[in-house]
C-alpha cells in the first residue's frame, strides 16, 4: 500500500537541453525577441547593421540605450524575468527573450546598471542548451547601453527582417543608417476606441483581406488571434485589429509567444467586439444583417431596427456555376415570392424559361436563409415546382422533377405546375411552355430527354443555348481538353441531338459534315473556287483545289 505523500511540479534538467526548439534562431524571432527586451528594459532606440568583427567574422550588430543589467545571468535563466514588476504584470514577460539566438555565437557587451563599468559576455550556439560554459568578463570603462553582436548566416539578408521588427515598435529603430518607417497599427481604422490598456480599431471588410492576416500588435509584435468578424449579406461587413498599449490581462502563449491565450478575459474582450460592431451598424441605420445576429445584438444592449426588405430577384443557376448571374437588389413587397427550388440547374432553366414568356402571380425573389426569423421575410409567399406535364396527341403523362421521360413524339403541348405556399394554405399555379428537360443535373447529355412541342417556333440554335445552360458543367481534369474545346464539343453534341428530334437522323448527319467543312477546310477553297469532295469506297478525292488529290 502507498503511503499518501504530497510533491511540486519540477522542470527536469534535460530540459534546458531542448532549447534550441524554443526557437528557430532566425531573424524574425531574433529581432522581435531583442526588440522587445530593449523596450521593456527602457531603451528609447535601437540601431542594427552588419560589421565584420576579427573573432567571429561577420556579425550583426544591434545597440540600444536602454539602462544595462544588474546581474548577467539574468540574460541566461530560462523562464527568468528580471523586469520591473509594471512590465511584468502587464506583458507577463517570461525571460524567454535572449534563447531566441539559441544556436549562434554571440558576443554582449552591456552596461552595469546605473555605473560606468559594463561587462562582456560571450555565449557559443552550445552555451543555450548549456552544454557549455558562458563567459563574463570586465568590458570598457563608460560603455553605455548595450550592444550585441550575432553571427551572421551566409546569405543572410538582415534589412527587411529588421524593418518588419521596427514597424509597429514604440521606438525608434535605426536600420543599417537608415531610420526605419513607423507605422499605426490602426491606420486607416473606421473607428478606434480604448479599452482596457487595448486600441480596438473597427475596419469595412475587404474581400481581397486575407482570413489570417496578423491583427493584433502587442507592443510591435504583430500575430493572428481568432477574433470575430460580422458579416451582412449586402451591407457593410466588419472586422477588428488590436493595437496592445497597456492592458495587463491580455496574455500569449509562452514561449514563442505568437498566439493569444483564450481565457475569460479573452472571451469578454470578444464580447465588447461585436457589441462595438453591432453599435456601428446602429450608427448607420439599416442594415442586413441575418436574425441570428439581429437577435444576439438585443442580448447585447443593441437594439436594432428588422433588417430592410431586400431580396435579389430570381436568377436561374448554370450548370456551370461560373456562368450564374446574381441581379440588382430589390425592394420586396407582402405579396411577393420566393422561389424554393427542390432542384439545381435543369429545373431552374426550365422555369426560367417559361417565365420569360408569361408572368408569375408576383415578382420571383431568391429565398436567403439567414433572414428567416424576421416577421417580413416569414410571411413571403414560397413557390415550388410539383411536376411537370407531358400532353401528347392521345396521352397525357406526369414527370416528377429530376426523372427522366423517354419520349416517343413531340408534345403537343408541355407545362410546369407549381404549389404557391402561405400562411393562407397552399394554391396551384402552372405556366405552359415550348421545351422541356427531363432528368437529374450534371449527367451528359445522354442521360436526360428533351421535349419541344410540336408548335414550337425555337431554332436549333436557341435550344442548344437552353441546353448548354442547364447541362454543361465543364470538366477540371487536364486531359479532358480546355473550356473551349469541351464547350465546342458538347455544343455540338447538342446540335446533332437537336437536328434528329426536329428533323431526322440523316439531316443531323449533313449538318455535322457542313459543320466539319465549313469549320475545318472553307479556307481551303477561297471564296470563288469550287471544291467538290467525294468519299467512295474507302476513298477520298478532292476536286478544285488546282490539283486532283485522291487519298485511301
Amino acid at each position: 500500500m502507498t503511503v499518501p505523500f504530497t510533491f511540486h511540479a519540477s522542470v527536469a534538467n534535460e530540459a534546458i537541453s531542448k532549447v534550441s526548439r524554443l526557437f528557430n534562431a532566425t531573424l524574425d524571432d531574433i529581432f522581435a525577441e531583442l526588440f522587445q527586451n530593449a523596450r521593456r528594459a527602457g531603451a528609447s532606440k535601437i540601431a542594427v547593421d552588419q560589421v565584420d568583427d576579427p573573432e567571429l567574422g561577420t556579425v550583426i550588430r544591434i545597440i540600444d540605450d536602454g539602462p544595462g543589467l544588474t546581474d548577467p545571468k539574468h540574460l541566461f535563466m530560462l523562464g527568468q524575468s528580471a523586469w520591473a514588476d509594471q512590465v511584468t504584470s502587464s506583458e507577463d514577460a517570461a525571460g524567454m527573450g535572449f534563447f531566441a539566438l539559441a544556436g549562434r555565437y554571440v558576443r554582449i557587451t552591456v552596461q552595469q546598471k546605473d555605473t560606468d563599468q559594463s561587462w562582456v559576455i560571450i555565449a557559443s550556439p552550445d552555451s543555450f542548451s548549456g552544454e557549455a560554459s558562458i563567459s563574463c568578463s570586465d568590458g570598457p570603462v563608460d560603455h553605455k547601453g548595450m550592444t550585441i553582436l550575432i553571427s551572421a548566416k551566409q546569405g543572410e539578408n538582415f534589412v527587411p527582417a529588421a524593418n518588419f521588427a521596427a514597424r509597429y515598435l514604440p521606438l525608434g529603430v535605426v536600420v543599417d543608417g537608415t531610420v526605419a518607417d513607423r507605422s499605426d497599427f490602426l491606420a486607416d481604422a473606421e473607428f478606434i476606441e480604448d479599452w482596457n490598456g487595448i486600441r480596438i480599431g473597427i475596419y469595412p471588410m475587404l474581400q481581397n483581406r486575407f482570413r489570417n492576416d496578423m491583427n493584433v500588435n502587442f507592443h510591435g509584435v504583430t500575430l493572428y488571434a481568432k477574433l470575430p468578424s460580422l458579416s451582412q449579406q449586402f451591407h457593410r461587413s466588419y472586422y477588428v485589429r488590436l493595437d496592445v498599449t497597456h492592458c495587463t490581462s491580455l496574455k500569449l502563449v509562452l514561449p514563442a509567444r505568437k498566439e493569444v491565450v483564450e481565457d475569460a478575459f479573452f472571451d469578454e474582450l470578444r464580447t465588447h467586439i461585436r457589441t462595438l460592431f453591432f453599435k456601428r451598424i446602429l450608427v448607420a441605420g439599416s442594415h442586413s444583417l441575418s436574425f441570428e445576429a439581429f437577435t444576439e445584438a438585443a442580448t447585447l444592449g443593441v437594439d436594432l431596427a428588422p433588417a430592410v426588405m431586400m431580396l435579389r430577384p430570381f436568377s436561374p443557376t448554370h450548370a456551370d456555376t461560373d456562368c450564374d448571374q446574381q441581379l440588382p437588389l430589390q425592394m420586396v413587397d407582402s405579396d411577393d415570392i420566393l422561389f424554393d427550388s427542390n432542384g439545381g440547374a435543369i429545373e431552374e432553366q426550365n422555369l426560367a424559361y417559361a417565365l420569360s414568356s408569361q408572368r408569375a402571380p408576383s415578382t420571383l425573389f431568391e429565398p436567403n436563409s439567414a433572414f428567416k426569423g424576421y416577421a417580413w421575410y416569414d410571411q413571403l409567399a414560397c413557390l415550388c415546382v410539383k411536376h411537370y406535364v407531358f400532353i401528347g396527341d392521345d396521352h397525357t403523362e406526369i414527370v416528377l422533377p429530376e426523372k427522366q421521360y423517354e419520349t416517343v413524339e413531340r408534345p403537343v403541348q408541355l407545362e410546369i405546375h407549381c404549389e404557391i405556399g402561405s400562411s393562407e394554405g397552399v394554391e396551384d399555379w402552372q405556366c405552359e411552355t415550348d421545351r422541356l428537360i427531363f432528368g437529374e443535373d450534371y449527367v451528359t447529355l445522354d442521360e436526360v430527354d428533351i421535349a419541344v412541342t410540336k408548335c414550337s417556333k425555337a431554332s436549333s440554335a436557341d435550344l442548344v443555348d437552353f441546353l448548354e445552360n442547364a447541362l454543361f458543367c465543364p470538366s477540371d481534369d487536364a486531359e479532358a481538353g480546355s473550356y473551349d474545346q469541351q464547350r465546342d464539343w458538347f455544343r455540338d453534341e447538342t446540335e446533332d441531338r437537336i437536328i434528329t428530334l426536329l428533323q431526322t437522323s440523316a439531316e443531323a448527319d449533313i449538318n455535322a459534315v457542313i459543320r466539319i467543312v465549313d469549320r475545318e477546310l472553307y479556307w481551303l477553297g477561297g471564296k470563288s473556287n469550287s471544291v467538290t469532295i467525294r468519299i467512295e469506297n474507302g476513298r477520298v478525292e478532292v476536286v478544285g483545289l488546282g490539283a486532283e488529290h485522291q487519298a485511301a
